[in-house]
């Protein structure tokens, strides 16, 4: 079975095939090569000097945060408008999110409201141990800005580029500006491996420790020896396997993605406000997502689209407004929660035509 819906949010068919032959390809030679190859390939598109394959993007965070000496009741400034694993690792530390809004244009980070959060905890004698900005839907946030916060308060910074392998800023790849990068290969990415993620770093000691980490922590011996806690986070073979099947076909993939968002735009026209691709920003489009310009049930035209086989997805449900975050700081604006009301995020995959997307649309005015 494809898929429960007619026409997927963002759907990968298993690469019979292309896995088949990536799998002879390695007939005679040891299978923990997939992982190490799959890594240099991650290494050669972001331009990082470094790349880990893990478990999940989320345990990327893990390690990332681990990583960067965040301990309990640490403070990390961390993005609202996300995905509830950008933030989760945060807590596995026992330390402390503080939520930041968005940014109108791009939905991301709002760099204003980052220092101003990041003020109000020097105030208290808090200093923030970290920064954890989401390049939300594949849009690259202003790293220009959260780079030059970092600096000046010397807070360093991880990327959870986990939905933007391919998204740059000039000829810089996101997930390289801060200390730490995160990707994911979850199902529905542009490139999957069917569960899995990867850090990547410069920093050849954050490298070597995020290995140690993820293999339990047993030393270079001839015995088994642990001087430290470690995790069960590194990624199967066959899982890198996938990944190298499919990531040479990642710059079609993008340019299909963008595709996609263009014709989407050109037939809702000004209905809808989009992710804004400012000077010098490249986005993978990974998910094509809008807010309606006009108060829209959402949650209405989901159970429509739905009923006919379409998935969408509303779009993410704010940090700070989550049950399980509550009594959390926040620097709010507004921006997520109106998002959350009043956006929706639209089939984008692979096999997205223009006769579905007029589908789409005649069934969201029918």
């Amino acid at each position: 079975m494809k898929s429960k819906f007619d026409i997927p949010l963002s759907y990968n068919a298993i690469p019979g095939q292309q896995l088949a032959s990536k799998i002879q390809q390695y007939a005679d030679r040891h299978h923990d090569d997939f992982i190490s190859d799959f890594e240099k390939t991650i290494c050669a598109i972001t331009g990082a000097k470094h790349a880990i394959a893990l478990s999940s993007g989320t345990a990327a965070i893990h390690l990332g945060l681990k990583a960067l000496q965040v301990q309990q009741h640490d403070i990390v400034m961390a993005s609202s408008f996300t995905y509830v694993a950008s933030i989760n690792p945060i807590v596995y530390l026992g330390a402390e999110p503080f939520f930041i809004d968005s940014s109108p244009t791009d939905w991301n980070m709002d760099p204003n409201l980052l220092e101003e959060g990041v003020k109000v905890c020097i105030s208290r004698n808090k200093k923030p141990k970290a920064i954890l900005v989401v390049h939300t839907y594949g849009m690259p946030a202003d790293m220009n800005s959260i780079m030059d916060i970092s600096r000046r308060y010397n807070i360093p910074v991880l990327e959870d580029a986990a939905e933007a392998l391919g998204s740059r800023l000039g000829d810089v790849s996101v997930g390289t500006f801060g200390k730490v990068g995160v990707f994911s290969f979850n199902n529905n990415k542009l490139i999957t491996t069917y569960g899995g993620g990867a850090l990547v770093t410069d920093d050849q000691s954050v490298a070597a420790n995020i290995n140690l980490w993820a293999s339990q922590s047993r030393d270079n011996l001839p015995f088994y020896e642990h001087r430290e806690i470690g995790y069960n986070y590194k990624m199967g073979p066959i899982n890198a396997a996938v990944g190298l099947s499919q990531i040479e076909a990642l710059d079609s993939k993008i340019k299909h993605r963008r595709e996609i968002f263009t014709l989407y735009k050109d037939r809702f026209g000004h209905e809808m406000l989009w992710q804004s691709e400012g000077k010098n920003v490249f986005t993978n489009r990974w998910i094509t997502a809008g807010r309606f310009g006009t108060n829209m049930d959402c949650r209405a035209l989901q159970r429509k689209l739905a009923a006919a086989g379409i998935e969408t997805r509303l779009l993410w449900k704010p940090m700070h407004l989550q049950p399980v975050f509550q009594g959390f700081q926040a620097q709010e604006n507004g921006t997520g929660e109106g998002l959350f009301l009043n956006g929706l995020s639209f089939p984008s995959g692979d096999d997205m035509t223009p006769e579905k997307i007029d589908r789409i649309y005649s069934l969201l005015r029918g």
